[in-house]
C-alpha cells in the first residue's frame, strides 16, 4: 500500500469544529439535535438547488422531476432559450404538464390544450380564445437553471429566502486545462435509489465499504485496511483525504491504490477525485438530489485526464452501472430512517468521514452551522 501522505490543508478540523460551534456564541440558544434526519421536518433544504435532468434530456418533451416529495415539470420553450420549470399541475382542472408538449415555444396542458409562455403565463385557452383569461390560469414557477450540462432548481419562493447557497462550482468543467492538466468530461447517466439522499451521499464518502460491497468491481477484499482519513469542514460543507487499496483497473493486472479528496458540497453535492499512482485523475461529479424523505436519484458526470483512445466513455458507463448496482442492492436493504445521533449505531476508526458527515447534517439542521449566504441568483441563465 502506497504512503503518501495526505495533502496538508488549511481548514478547521471538523471535531474542533464541532465543540467551537456548541459553545453557542453570541449567546444563541440552539435546538436539540433530532436523532433522525427527516428532510421533510427541515424547511431549510427547500432553499438548496438540485439537480434533476441533464440538459440533454429536456430537448424534446418536458420531463417530471420529483424534489422533496414537490412534483415539477422541466421544459425548454425554445431552442437556445434557458429550461423552464414549474409545479407539475395544470391549474385548471390539476392534469400533470409533463404529459403535454411545447408547441410554438409555449408548453400545451394534454388535457385541455391551455398553453403558457416559458415564464408561466397563459398565452392561450383554445376553447375561447378571444376571452380574458382567468386570473389564476398561470403556472407556478419554480426557480431554475442550466449549469454543467444540467437542469437545477430551487424549490425556495422569495417568500421562503430564495436560494440558500451559490450553485456548486466544479473546477475542471469551468477551466478543462485547470491544474495544467486536460480534462476530458463523459457524462454519464441518472440513477435512482430506494432510499434515502442521506444514505446515498454517505454511501459515497465511505472507504470502509469498498473492499466487500465492490468485490465483483474494484474493491480488493484482501487489503481491507485503511489509511487514517483527515477530515476538514469547508465554508460550504466538507472534504475528506485518504487512500483505498483497490484491484487494478479494467485491463491490468494485479492490485492499486486509490489517493482520494472527497468534497461534499451541501447538502448532496459531491466532488470525488482520486488520483493514481501512474499520474492519472480520475473525478466524480455526483449531483444527489432527494426525491422525497425516503427517495433519491444521481446525475453523474465524469471527469479524467486521458483520452477516450486510452478508456473509450462506453466502457466508463458501463462499468460505473456495474458498481452503482452494487451500491443499490445494498442501500436499499438498510432501513428507510436515517440516523444522525452517535448512539444509534456502533463505530469504528475507519467512520470518520460518516460521523463528521452526521455531525454537520446535525448542525445545519440546528443552526450550529450556515453556508455563506448566496451571491448570485442564476434563475434564468443558460
Amino acid at each position: 500500500m502506497s504512503t503518501t501522505t495526505p495533502a496538508p490543508s488549511t481548514a478547521q478540523p471538523a471535531q474542533d469544529h464541532d465543540q467551537h460551534q456548541d459553545q453557542h456564541q453570541d449567546g444563541v440558544q440552539h435546538p436539540p439535535r433530532p436523532d433522525h434526519l427527516k428532510l421533510s421536518d427541515h424547511p431549510l433544504f427547500r432553499r438548496f438547488w438540485y439537480a434533476v435532468a441533464f440538459t440533454a434530456d429536456v430537448e424534446g418533451a418536458p420531463v417530471r422531476r420529483r424534489v422533496l416529495g414537490t412534483d415539477v415539470v422541466v421544459w425548454r420553450a425554445e431552442e437556445g432559450r434557458p429550461v423552464s420549470a414549474a409545479l407539475d399541475r395544470c391549474a385548471h382542472r390539476d392534469a400533470p404538464l409533463s404529459k403535454g408538449w411545447v408547441e410554438n415555444c409555449h408548453l400545451v396542458c394534454p388535457y385541455h390544450g391551455w398553453e403558457w409562455d416559458r415564464d408561466g403565463h397563459t398565452q392561450r385557452i383554445p376553447q375561447f380564445p378571444a376571452s380574458p383569461h382567468p386570473t389564476k390560469s398561470g403556472l407556478t414557477m419554480v426557480r431554475s437553471a442550466e449549469k454543467y450540462g444540467m437542469a437545477w432548481v430551487c424549490l425556495a419562493t422569495d417568500a421562503e429566502g430564495g436560494p440558500a447557497h451559490d450553485l456548486p462550482v466544479v473546477p475542471e468543467l469551468d477551466d478543462p486545462t485547470h491544474d495544467g492538466l486536460t480534462w476530458r468530461a463523459v457524462p454519464e447517466t441518472t440513477w435512482s435509489f430506494d432510499c434515502s439522499a442521506m444514505h446515498l451521499t454517505e454511501n459515497n464518502l465511505d472507504p470502509g465499504h469498498v473492499a466487500f460491497v465492490h468485490a465483483g468491481s474494484f474493491g480488493n477484499k484482501d487489503e481491507p485496511e485503511l489509511t487514517d482519513t483527515v477530515v476538514d469542514r469547508t465554508p460550504d460543507g466538507m472534504v475528506a483525504r485518504g487512500e483505498v487499496p483497490v484491484a487494478a483497473r479494467p485491463g491490468e493486472e494485479g492490485a492499486t491504490v486509490r489517493i482520494s479528496t472527497s468534497t461534499l458540497v451541501l447538502p448532496f453535492f459531491l466532488h470525488l477525485e482520486i488520483r493514481y499512482p501512474d499520474g492519472l485523475r480520475h473525478v466524480m461529479i455526483k449531483a444527489i438530489t432527494p426525491e422525497d424523505d425516503e427517495r433519491s436519484y444521481l446525475l453523474q458526470t465524469v471527469l479524467r485526464t486521458d483520452t477516450e483512445a486510452d478508456r473509450p466513455a462506453a466502457e466508463i458507463l458501463a462499468f460505473d452501472e456495474i458498481v452503482e448496482d452494487e451500491d443499490r442492492d445494498l442501500l436499499e436493504s438498510l432501513p428507510k430512517e436515517y440516523p444522525l445521533a452517535p448512539h444509534l449505531n456502533a463505530h469504528a476508526h475507519a467512520d470518520r468521514n460518516s460521523l463528521a458527515l452526521r455531525r454537520l447534517w446535525s448542525d445545519l439542521v440546528t443552526g450550529r452551522f450556515t453556508v455563506p449566504a448566496a451571491t448570485d441568483d442564476p434563475a434564468g441563465e443558460a
